[in-house]
């Protein structure tokens, strides 16, 4: 059998659509995402800034242009003159070479010629 003692109470309760209700307000929400995400960034760009910071010995030393410049000449000049000394020990490497193969022909040409005059 039916209960008749239904009240509208009891009706209202079980045709309303229970849903969760958040209990901080929207804008509390809102606020604590917001310092979430300026707490991120601002550790993002310490951990960033430490990092450059950290390699800045592996940098080169800062130097005026007119330093640069006179360091720039001054190796290409040493590169010059290391370039030139080698030219010259190669000709005289050379040179060195092509006498010492006539010397070499003179030494085979008097050695023949030495042992036919003492076969005589």
């Amino acid at each position: 059998m039916a209960d008749a003692r239904r009240t509208t109470r009891v009706r209202t309760d079980t045709q309303r659509a229970f849903e969760l209700q958040p209990v901080r307000s929207r804008a509390w929400r809102w606020s604590m995402a917001l310092v979430w995400t300026v707490l991120a960034a601002g550790a993002g760009a310490g951990a960033v800034a430490w990092i450059e910071h950290a390699n800045d010995a592996a940098r080169c030393p800062v130097l005026a242009p007119d330093a640069l410049q006179v360091r720039l000449t001054n190796a290409e000049l040493a590169l010059e003159q290391e370039r030139a000394a080698r030219d010259a020990l190669q000709k005289s490497a050379a040179a060195a070479q092509a006498q010492a193969a006539s010397l070499q022909t003179e030494v085979l040409f008097l050695r023949g010629h030495g042992a036919r005059e003492g076969a005589h």
